[in-house]
C-alpha cells in the first residue's frame, strides 16, 4: 500500500491546514441531525464535514458562543476580550507585570515581541530606514509610512489638529502643540498638558504616564484589604483608593499582634517591633531548653564536685559581638554594648561627670552617675530631704561610736560574726595553712605546722577565697581547683546540717 503524502503550504511562517486535517475537526452545532453524514462506499476513509456553522465552541475548558472576541480576560474588573489566545496572553502580562522580551543591547524589556522589534530598530543606523522623504532637499528617513506621512505635513503646511473650543479657529501640525494651546489659552494658569477628565478633578500633569498613574486613584477598588478578618464570609471586603489609606486601615483595625500565650494579644505599632518582640520569645524558649539540659547534666553528676552554672543576665544566646582584646573573652548582644564595654573597660573613658563643682567625680555609665547624684547630692529644701540628712548624720554618729568600740579595734567582733556564719553553714573558713585538699603539698615540718595559727578569714564565694589567697598568702591557684573545693565543702556542710 502506497503511503499518502499530505502537502502543506507555508505562508509567513504559518502552516495551512491540509484537507485531511480539515476532515478531522469537530464542529458543534445546535442541529445535531445535520452535523454528520454517512460516508460513501467508495470513500470509506473520508468523513465529510458539516456544512452548517458552529454555534458554540470549547474555550478554556468551557463551551462558549462562537463570537469574534471570545477569549476574555479572567482578571477581576477587566472586560477586555481578544480573537486569539496569543493576544490574550500578551494582555495578561499587563496585569502580572511580566516582560519576557529583553533587548540584548540596552537590557530594556517589553510585554510584546513586536514592541521589542520596534525598539531594536533604534539601535540601527539611519541608512537602514526604508521610508525616504523626497520633498525638495529633505532626505530624512523613517521606519514606518505613518511617520513619513506625519513628516510630509511639515512640507505641505497641513494642520490636522484643530482646537475644539467655540470661536477658536487655531489649528496645529502636531498633537502636543494642540495640548499646549489648550493649557495656555483655554485653561486656568498653571494647567499642564495632560488633564484629568474625572468629574470634579482639576489636576493636570506634564506627561501621559503621570496622568495614567493618577487616574488609578479614582478607582474605588484599587486596593483591597487581604487580612483574614476582612475576607471572612460574614464580613464585607474593604477597598481603598490609595496605598496610604490601606496602610492606615491595617495599623488601626489590624495592628501587629503577638500570638504568644504569655502576651495576651499584645499589639505593636509596626511589624518591625513585632518581629523584634517575637525574637525575644524564641530566645527565651531556647534558653529554657538550654537550662533544662544543664539541669539534667548537673543531676547526673552525683559527686557534686562541679559548681553550678551561673546564669548570665540576658541569656547566652545571641551574643555575636565578641571583644577582640586578647585578655578579654566577653561577648555582647549588640554592637553598641560592645562599644561601650571597650570604651569603659579597655580605654578607661569616664564620660559622665558629676556637675557639682566641689565633686567632679566621673563615671563610665550614666546609671552610676544618677545613683551618685541621688545618694550623695540629694536635693535640699523640703522636709523629706531634711529628715534624710538628719538620719544620715545620726547614722554617721552611730558608726563613729561603733568604730571606737574595743572589740572592733581588736578584731573580736569580726571573729565572733565569722564563727556564727561558719556554725550556721552560711560561710566557709580559709583552709590556710593546710592546703593539701587544694593540691598544694605541705613542705614545712610537723612541729612548725602545729605552731602556725590558722587563718580567720571566712567567705561564701569561691571568687572571694581566690582573691584572699592571692592577696594575703601569696598563693595563686586555678579557678577550677578552688571552685571544685568550695563546692565539695558546701555539700559536706549541707549534709551535716541535715
Amino acid at each position: 500500500m502506497t503511503p499518502t503524502v499530505v502537502q502543506s503550504i507555508s505562508v509567513l511562517g504559518k502552516r495551512k491546514v491540509s484537507q485531511r486535517s480539515k476532515s478531522l475537526v469537530i464542529h458543534l452545532s445546535s442541529d445535531a441531525g445535520s452535523s454528520y453524514e454517512e460516508p460513501d462506499s467508495d470513500h470509506s476513509n473520508t468523513v465529510k464535514p458539516s456544512t452548517s456553522r458552529s454555534a458554540v465552541m470549547m474555550v478554556n475548558g468551557t463551551l462558549q458562543l462562537c463570537t469574534k472576541r471570545r477569549y476574555k480576560c479572567t482578571f477581576e474588573g477587566c472586560e477586555k476580550a481578544y480573537t486569539k489566545p496569543s493576544r490574550l496572553e500578551e494582555h495578561e502580562r499587563s496585569h502580572t507585570g511580566l516582560r519576557p522580551f529583553v533587548c540584548d543591547t540596552c537590557q530594556k524589556s517589553y510585554l510584546r515581541e513586536s514592541h521589542l522589534h520596534a525598539h531594536a530598530r533604534s539601535h540601527l543606523p539611519e541608512s537602514e530606514r526604508p521610508f525616504l522623504c523626497d520633498s525638495g532637499n529633505c532626505r530624512k528617513r523613517f521606519w514606518t509610512s505613518q511617520h513619513l506621512q506625519a513628516h510630509l505635513q511639515l512640507h505641505t503646511g497641513e494642520k490636522p489638529f484643530k482646537c475644539s473650543e467655540i470661536y477658536c479657529e487655531e489649528a496645529f501640525a502636531k498633537h502636543h502643540q494642540l495640548r499646549t494651546h489648550m493649557c495656555t489659552v483655554h485653561a486656568p494658569p498653571g494647567t499642564k498638558p495632560y488633564q484629568c477628565t474625572q468629574a470634579g478633578c482639576s489636576k493636570s500633569f506634564s506627561t501621559n504616564q503621570k496622568l495614567r498613574a493618577h487616574t488609578k486613584t479614582h478607582d474605588d477598588k484599587r486596593y483591597m484589604c487581604a487580612h483574614p478578618t476582612c475576607l471572612a464570609p460574614t464580613s464585607t471586603p474593604r477597598y481603598f483608593t490609595t496605598w496610604t489609606a490601606l496602610q492606615h486601615h491595617m495599623r488601626v483595625d489590624h495592628p501587629p499582634t503577638c500570638t504568644h500565650p504569655s502576651c495576651n494579644g499584645r499589639v505593636f505599632t509596626s511589624q518591625k517591633g513585632l518581629r523584634a518582640h517575637q525574637m525575644l520569645h524564641e530566645e527565651r524558649e531556647a534558653e529554657a531548653r538550654l537550662d533544662a539540659e544543664m539541669h539534667d547534666s548537673d543531676a547526673e553528676d552525683s559527686d557534686g564536685e562541679s559548681p553550678p552554672r551561673k546564669k548570665r543576665r540576658g541569656g547566652e544566646l545571641g551574643r555575636d559581638w565578641k571583644c577582640d582584646v586578647d585578655t578579654c573573652d566577653k561577648s555582647f548582644k549588640s554592637k553598641k554594648a560592645l562599644g561601650i564595654h571597650i570604651k569603659v573597660n579597655h580605654q578607661g573613658r569616664r564620660d559622665f561627670v558629676c556637675p557639682h563643682s566641689t565633686c567632679k567625680r566621673a563615671f563610665g555609665y550614666k546609671h552610676l552617675l544618677q545613683r551618685h547624684l541621688a545618694k550623695i547630692h540629694k536635693p535640699s529644701g523640703d522636709a523629706t530631704s531634711s529628715e534624710a540628712e538628719e538620719t544620715e548624720v545620726n547614722a554617721h554618729a552611730h558608726d563613729s561610736d561603733a568604730l571606737l568600740d574595743i572589740d572592733n579595734i581588736t578584731g573580736n567582733s569580726y571573729s565572733k560574726r565569722a564563727s556564727e556564719k561558719v556554725d550556721a553553714a552560711k560561710a566557709l573558713r580559709c583552709p590556710h595553712p593546710r592546703l593539701e585538699a587544694l593540691g598544694i603539698p605541705t613542705t614545712a615540718p610537723a612541729s612548725v605546722m602545729g605552731t602556725e595559727s590558722s587563718c580567720d578569714y571566712v567567705f561564701s564565694r569561691a571568687y572571694d577565697l581566690r582573691r584572699h589567697l592571692r592577696a594575703d598568702h601569696g598563693i595563686e591557684l586555678e579557678k577550677e581547683v578552688i571552685d571544685k573545693w568550695v563546692a565539695k565543702q558546701k555539700a559536706f556542710r549541707r549534709n551535716i546540717s541535715q
